[in-house]
């Protein structure tokens, strides 16, 4: 079932869509920015809250919430992750594309796909389609671009958010969610969730998170997250993961690449892709004014994804659309509790 509410005061063709299964989950998904703002859980308890977003539309325009910018629950687009000082070279011509995060490109430029009014459509009683087009141009992107996420919610219990794009110019794309979890409902943060995530590499950065271009094995490092661990367990090690995790997703439709377990909520989540890259974010940098439920480490983001900086490394793959081709991706997140 989906039911809609209005969103903003302001703007009436911002909406809120609440899509329920019959377990009684619910997830609420606003076409500002595509964003899930909300993903509840029936507990004994009461309703769990599991995802970091707000009520109303004032919150995610306030500027205590832009100052640091944490991108909560949205979609990323046109390119998620860094492209390395925001320059792209396609067929011979040089594109210089927005350096919004110090010198270099992040999450779509200034104005991305997280800070659009995208078009909406109950496709049926459990899908939401949501559709945008990016012009020519478009923070300096090349070609006309359509885009459509539709986001599921099933009887399963899986929140599957599908992914699609045609281009008539080759351009960059790296579509993502930039959704953060937390199963202790904001009581606690992540740190004492476990994570297992089936990846054997990441990507080697440089000192700003930028791909050197080279894979590094995790086996005897502090990035070793193929038997479940709990997140606190290296991160005095390495302060914050921002990492990019290689999958084993190449050529498959859907697998099975991560897991996320909290004891005291006994709430499990499995994720399913067929993206080729995880990254995994712990949040040490969030920090909104005011809201000390919103802090350091107060959510994980596990962001499904292509590389970072694919359209400059030869060694990458995914990092262009070309106009005869039609970008799609899915990830499945299913919940047990």
């Amino acid at each position: 079932m989906i039911q809609i509410q209005a969103f903003s005061h302001k703007n009436k063709d911002i909406k809120h869509f609440v899509l329920t299964n019959n377990n009684g989950v619910c997830a609420k998904i606003t076409n500002y920015g595509a964003i899930l703002t909300s993903l509840t859980l029936p507990l004994k308890s009461g309703d769990r809250e599991i995802v970091l977003g707000f009520d109303s539309l004032g919150d995610y325009k306030s500027e205590s919430y832009l100052k640091a910018y944490p991108y909560f629950g949205a979609i990323i687009g046109r390119y998620a992750n860094r492209i390395n000082q925001g320059k792209v070279r396609i067929e011979g011509k040089d594109i210089q594309l927005p350096t919004n995060h110090g010198q270099h490109h992040l999450h779509g430029g200034f104005s991305g796909f997280d800070k659009r009014v995208w078009d909406a459509e109950i496709a049926d009683e459990s899908r939401l389609k949501l559709s945008l087009l990016s012009y020519d141009g478009d923070e300096d992107f090349p070609g006309n671009m359509k885009i459509t996420v539709i986001y599921e919610l099933n009887d399963e219990n899986e929140l599957v958010i599908y992914y699609s794009a045609t281009c008539d110019q080759i351009s960059p794309i790296n579509l993502t969610s930039h959704t953060y979890f937390n199963f202790t409902g904001g009581k606690e943060n992540i740190l004492n969730h476990e994570l297992q995530i089936d990846s054997d590499q990441i990507l080697e950065n440089n000192s700003e998170l930028i791909p050197t271009g080279n894979y590094l094995k995790v086996n005897n490092t502090v990035y070793d997250f193929r038997v479940q661990k709990k997140i606190n367990q290296d991160i005095e090690a390495v302060e914050n993961y921002d990492n990019c995790f290689v999958l084993k997703t190449e050529g498959k439709t859907l697998e099975k690449v991560a897991e996320v377990y909290e004891k005291t909520s006994n709430i499990r989540m499995e994720i399913s892709t067929d993206f080729p890259g995880l990254q995994l974010y712990t949040g040490k940098f969030i920090d909104v004014d005011g809201n000390d439920k919103f802090g350091p480490f107060s959510g994980l983001a596990l962001e499904t994804q292509g590389y970072p900086d694919a359209p400059n490394q030869e060694n990458f793959s995914h990092g262009l659309i070309h106009p005869d081709e039609v970008y799609k991706h899915q990830t499945r997140y299913k919940l047990h509790f």
